[in-house]
């Protein structure tokens, strides 16, 4: 497998876009009239989820783009990422807190259904940075710009986007109570992403979604469902970080998700390839060789015997 030779998934067609947005809308509105009942939700978001992916592997492959394995082993990972990222923000370095009820407060204050839910929510980002009527483009970006310097490797856009998210995240974990240095780090990633990377229409695009929907759908969540709270909330419980994280995340995401949205296509078809392929002393190798040999025995002329000689006087 080489990286070159991975392609960007497939684009999303309008049903696929409109199931992710009915998935993430059905549990948004059970966040906000639900969110203090555990027993319900932990039966609702999981049901809610798996019926999205049975209704979502049953519309087209060019709607939906990617295979069903393909799918649901993205479907994990996002679920694996996402929850780790929040046990890591709000367990171990408690940046912001849930006020919802858990099953074991003693082990997690985030309860297991959010933690499956934003699994959903980095599938919804990867679902929008594809969708067609936003025009994603056809093929990686391999450029990094220093200044004048213009430096082109295929992994150079992930290292740098890695880079950011690494130093945004610390900083935050060291100065989410200083009123400026929990928020400059991410307008100073921004900024670096910016001079680097060079974003380009589809980028604007994305990000000019999440300035609106992401600050307004931690609004809600905060101030009608008593979900979460952050440290220095100044616009409906939103700190500023929390604002310009979004838009980071997003251009990020989008190329580090469909990174890993390919790399996961591009193996499972080459294990399919590999599986198709007849195998060494299997019968279906062995009519290959029998077929591949060359037909010279079959040319050859027949053996003439001579007949012996009479050898009486």
């Amino acid at each position: 497998m080489t990286l070159r030779s991975m392609m960007p998934p497939a684009t999303i067609g309008d049903r696929a876009m409109a199931l992710e947005l009915a998935t993430v809308g059905v549990i948004s509105a059970m966040i906000c009239t639900a969110s203090d009942r555990l027993a319900v939700m932990t039966v609702v978001v999981p049901a809610v989820i798996g019926l999205r992916c049975i209704l979502w592997l049953r519309l087209p492959t060019e709607e939906r783009g990617g295979s069903w394995r393909g799918e649901l082993l993205f479907l994990a990972g996002c679920t694996a990422l996402g929850a780790f990222n929040d046990w890591n923000s709000v367990v171990h370095h408690r940046i912001y807190d849930y006020g919802v009820p858990v099953y074991r407060p003693d082990l997690s204050t985030i309860p297991l259904w959010m933690l499956l839910y934003w699994g959903m929510i980095l599938r919804s980002l990867a679902t929008l940075a594809r969708w067609r009527r936003l025009g994603p483009p056809g093929q990686w970006r391999d450029d990094v710009h220093l200044g004048p310097l213009r430096w082109r490797h295929v992994l150079a856009r992930p290292l740098v986007l890695l880079a950011l998210v690494l130093l945004t995240r610390q900083g935050i974990y060291a100065w989410y109570l200083h009123p400026w240095l929990s928020w400059l780090p991410f307008a100073a990633g921004l900024g670096a992403w910016w001079a680097l990377l060079r974003p380009d229409r589809h980028d604007l695009r994305l990000l000019g979604i999440l300035a609106l929907v992401g600050p307004l759908v931690e609004v809600l969540y905060i101030q009608v469902a008593g979900l979460h709270n952050y440290h220095l909330g100044w616009l409906g419980g939103v700190p500023l970080w929390i604002a310009l994280w979004w838009l980071l995340a997003m251009a990020v995401w989008k190329e580090i998700g469909g990174w890993l949205q390919g790399a996961i296509e591009f193996a499972l078809s080459r294990w399919s390839e590999s599986d198709r392929a007849p195998r060494w002393g299997s019968p279906a190798s062995a009519h290959a060789r029998r077929r591949s040999r060359p037909a010279a025995t079959a040319a050859r002329p027949p053996l003439r015997v001579a007949a012996p000689r009479d050898s009486t006087p």
